[in-house]
């Protein structure tokens, strides 16, 4: 009897033991995202990779991106392959937002019996006559759209666009389901509406082809996302690539959250792009804050993440909207002066045109502005989803305007794949303003493009 309970004793010590050394060493792995030196050879990394047990889970071989995922902290992969590696950073959630914001409500949204053009201030700001648009795309140029997808309630919008494609995946499996192309947030569909919509309502270039790259779903988006929409527009050669989104990224820094890979992965992509030929145009954020001040931006990002950044070395960057090789817009209002909500900073933003404005607003009121229906005046009319109109401001909305300016100027000087010359030729033409503090801004101005 007393053997039996010894033995009994004896195995269980033993079972308390293996479980002990089981959970010892079992470690979850973690993931990374990896930016590889442009002169090695993907092919070979993995192999390396293989053998050193890192895991490739996705890649991006137009720009050496890999996603692995290993047992190992980033700091020993970087230390065993830095021949290989320039940049490597830990997977991110979903952080990129689009710069929009919407005025919905039986006060305010409209339908297809209004007089449009009476209404699009903003499109009669963008030509010197002010007169109804006649001219059309020629359909030659396309525009590549990063946003939400594609509505089928609304023919003005979804007859211009020519393919959908998603890159949003199931968080938790990372599944892609190719058919999960609708707009589920409206954005997609106002910024479509803003280029090419061709009929009582109409964009800066009636009829012009739209390519559709879905990256955001119900909410925001995650950076492996746009990063994959960004290169498949570039290698579908689409001559403009609008980007009506954004994040806030510390670059240069000895914080623990330092986004500086993250940084240089972006750049990549949007060079990788250019030198297909394409012209990326990204909007700047709808903070209101000037991007030179960096005690302003470090404070903000540190209200985002509830931490302190005052003391923090390195800078805060608006990305993509601040990196090379990129068209940076920004918003005004009614009268031609910087809206309030659009950020800016005098060696910032290349062009601004109109997204909405809120001066009446600040001055009689929010009850008072919808019972005059003063958001007529300062807020744009925009398509949305089931085929309705409602009235909205943002960068997003200013942003595509300037998309569908240099497409007109690719179709009508034959500037196929010539990003720089199109780009100089939209700077050349436009009006020229000041932001309130003495510094001279451009306003888009497509007259020279139509005639």
């Amino acid at each position: 009897m007393r053997k039996r309970i010894f033995l009994s004793v004896l195995v269980l010590f033993s079972f308390f033991i293996l479980v002990d050394r089981v959970e010892a060493v079992t470690e979850v792995n973690s993931k990374y995202n990896v930016l590889l030196k442009e002169s090695v050879s993907i092919d070979i990394v993995k192999r390396e990779f293989d053998k050193q047990g890192i895991k490739v889970i996705d890649t991006i071989p137009e720009i050496n991106f890999f996603t692995v995922t290993t047992e190992k902290s980033k700091e020993e992969v970087k230390k065993e392959n830095n021949d290989l590696i320039d940049d490597i950073l830990e997977d991110n959630i979903m952080t990129v937002k689009p710069n929009i914001t919407y005025l919905y409500g039986e006060n305010v949204i409209t339908n297809s019996n209004v007089d449009f053009w009476a209404h699009q201030w903003d499109m009669q700001k963008s030509i010197s006559t002010g007169s109804k648009f006649n001219h059309k795309s020629s359909g030659e140029a396309t525009i590549g759209v990063i946003d939400s997808g594609v509505t089928y309630d609304n023919p003005e919008i979804y007859s211009n666009i020519i393919s959908v494609q998603n890159f949003t995946t199931d968080l938790e499996t990372g599944a892609l389901d190719e058919q999960n192309i609708l707009d589920k947030t409206g954005h997609g569909t106002s910024v479509v509406g803003q280029i090419s919509s061709n009929g009582q309502y109409l964009g800066i270039a009636p009829g012009m082809k739209i390519r559709m790259y879905r990256v955001f779903d119900e909410g925001n988006a995650q950076d492996q996302w746009i990063l994959k929409a960004l290169v498949q527009a570039a290698k579908d050669d689409v001559d403009v690539i609008n980007l009506s989104l954004g994040e806030y990224l510390l670059k240069d820094s000895s914080d623990e959250d330092d986004n500086t890979a993250l940084i240089n992965i972006y750049q990549r992509a949007i060079n990788y792009a250019h030198n297909q030929g394409s012209i990326v145009v990204a909007s700047v954020g709808d903070e209101g804050m000037d991007l030179q001040n960096q005690v302003e931006l470090k404070n903000y990002l540190g209200n985002l993440r509830g931490k302190d950044y005052s003391q923090v070395d390195g800078i805060v960057q608006d990305i993509p909207a601040e990196l090379d090789n990129v068209v940076t817009v920004g918003s005004v209002d009614d009268n031609d002066l910087v809206s309030s909500f659009s950020n800016q900073g005098k060696d910032n933003i290349d062009i601004y045109a109109t997204g909405g404005g809120s001066q009446e607003l600040s001055k009689i009121g929010y009850e008072k502005w919808v019972a005059e229906r003063s958001y007529e005046k300062e807020w744009i009319i925009v398509p949305t989803l089931e085929g309705k109109y409602t009235y909205a401001y943002g960068t997003s909305i200013s942003t595509p305007k300037v998309s569908a300016a240099l497409g007109l100027i690719i179709e009508k000087y034959n500037l196929k794949d010539q990003p720089d010359v199109a780009t100089k030729l939209l700077y050349d033409n436009c009006w020229l303003s000041n932001n309130g503090n003495g510094e001279q801004i451009r306003l888009l101005n497509i007259t020279n493009f139509v005639q």
